[in-house]
């Protein structure tokens, strides 16, 4: 199944339908599966339906025995052998790019704002 037809909403309801399939196979309630995660019932129900933090989805995953999934999910970015060689080291931050810092040049200078909005905002999907 791939997730990039799905709208935000759509994707976090099939990640919480998941989580509560896990739960299923454990034999789990979710009233168990919160108190070993040591988080209330309605905070399961919650991730089950799509709704509520990182910090509660960390520890459901670890009751699940599912910790492993993170690191498929957004594993750790290698360091570009690009990047080693132009920077000689990993970046730590970005900067602007120079489109970015021309824009704030200019509206600054007293340049209308229709003539200085070069870049466009980018528009939200329509599921």
């Amino acid at each position: 199944m791939t997730f990039h037809g799905q709208s935000d909403k759509q994707i976090l309801e099939t990640l919480g339908s998941r989580l509560r399939e896990y739960r299923l196979r454990m034999n789990l309630t979710q009233d168990d599966m919160a108190e070993r995660a040591g988080l209330s019932s309605s905070t399961i129900k919650g991730l089950e339906a799509g709704r509520g933090r990182l910090d509660s989805l960390v520890a459901a995953l670890r009751v699940l025995r599912r910790l492993e999934a993170l690191e498929a999910f957004l594993p750790a970015p290698a360091v570009s052998p690009m990047q080693l060689a132009t920077h000689g080291k990993q970046r730590k931050r970005a900067r602007a790019s120079n489109n970015t810092k021309t824009v704030k040049e200019s509206s600054v200078k007293g340049t209308p704002k229709a003539q200085t909005s070069k870049i466009k905002k980018r528009d939200k999907p329509e599921w």
